[in-house]
């Protein structure tokens, strides 16, 4: 049996979306570690504790490239790795997946695998500072055995950057899969309501959800729309103003960061339809996890959304930053209440077809040699 060492840059990561894969490898026998930025008062370490996970702190600091700070965190991640003597190690988000395999090859650990979540704002963003990232996941990736990735449209962009190079292999995955069981399927509700879950971000398309929610509610006053997500900071994050001036106006029901699995069930229960104006994903959980309970999506035609949706079937696809398309779109499944119900089933057999995450956990063991 195997220690295996787990690296995610977003600590609650750790609660929300890694538990399958956790369970699966203690179910074979393997011994499980995490390793992520702690945060005062997030409970991953005491979350971890309760599944008999041994929960690390790194300093990642993953809203900023820092040079000496990142070198250090090589350091600090390969001291991490010689005290606790993993035979595998897995990277989450683009400063695990770039610092992790360094540091991993440092130690000596003989099995490395980076999980690509989406591309994300550094290698999708500006032309200098994306070209910087790029030339940093080369120098990871190269030192890992396996790259899992999320969608296609990202797969085709590591190839391009030159990120597959030197015989690291490439297997896609759906996402980090569903829980089926923890987000069981049920009856919509009577009264319209629309959620969105997720960061408060502007790459997330809060600013167009707000606005579509504004157009919508002109025409459809009985429509409820709620918004559940963390504030963040930085240059891409909806300000706290901004949302609660939609609230102010009517707009929207701001139901603030939903911690645990309870409350994200209870939002999606209260919902009949799941929307998500994302300019771009891995593949987005939130969503996942909406198809898993039987709602019917609108999401945008973008990398990573796309594979939730068959239009038509499930839900609607609109162009990104789109507000007035986003409003139309919505306005029209909720025309029609036994159609929802249709595409909400839809959803929840596509997401037991496509994005069990118990086959998400299995596929990257069997292909990590666990």
């Amino acid at each position: 049996m195997a220690h295996v060492l787990l690296i995610e840059g977003f600590s609650r990561a750790l609660v929300y979306f890694r538990p399958p894969l956790i369970r699966a490898l203690q179910r074979a026998g393997h011994t499980v570690t995490v390793a992520t930025d702690l945060e005062q008062g997030d409970g991953v370490a005491e979350a971890m504790g309760e599944m008999d996970v041994t929960c690390e702190h790194l300093p990642i600091a993953r809203n900023r490239i820092r040079p000496f700070g990142d070198l250090l965190l090589i350091w600090h991640m390969r001291r991490l790795m010689r005290r606790t003597k993993p035979e595998v190690l897995l990277t989450w988000t683009i400063k695990p997946n770039i610092y992790g395999p360094i540091a991993g090859r440092l130690a000596g650990i003989p099995r490395i695998g980076i999980v690509v979540c989406g591309l994300g704002r550094l290698l999708l963003g500006r032309e200098a500072r994306a070209g910087i990232g790029w030339w940093l996941l080369r120098r990871g990736s190269r030192r890992a055995d396996r790259i899992f990735v999320q969608n296609s449209d990202d797969q085709q962009s590591l190839q391009s950057h030159g990120v597959m190079a030197g015989g690291t292999r490439a297997i896609m995955t759906a996402g980090c899969g569903v829980d089926l069981d923890a987000f069981p399927s049920l009856p919509l509700p009577d009264r319209p309501v629309v959620l969105m879950l997720g960061r408060l971000l502007a790459s997330k398309g809060v600013h167009e959800y707000l606005d579509a929610a504004a157009v919508v509610r002109q025409q459809r006053p009985d429509v409820v729309f709620e918004l559940a997500g963390l504030l963040e900071t930085g240059n891409d994050a909806v300000s706290e103003v901004r949302i609660q001036a939609a609230v102010a106006q009517g707009d929207v029901r701001y139901l603030g960061f939903l911690k645990d699995q309870d409350l994200v069930r209870e939002a999606i229960c209260r919902s009949c339809l799941y929307v998500l104006p994302s300019w771009h994903e891995g593949t987005p959980h939130s969503t996942l996890e909406a198809m898993s309970m039987g709602r019917a999506i609108v999401t945008t035609d973008a990398r990573g959304c796309r594979e939730t949706v068959q239009e038509g079937v499930n839900g609607r696809l609109v162009p990104i930053r789109n507000a007035p398309a986003l409003a139309e779109a919505i306005l029209d499944m909720l025309a029609d209440s036994s159609r929802l119900a249709k595409m909400g089933a839809a959803s929840r057999a596509m997401a037991e077809s496509k994005f069990d995450a118990d086959e998400v956990a299995a596929t990257i063991m069997r292909e990590m040699g666990l």
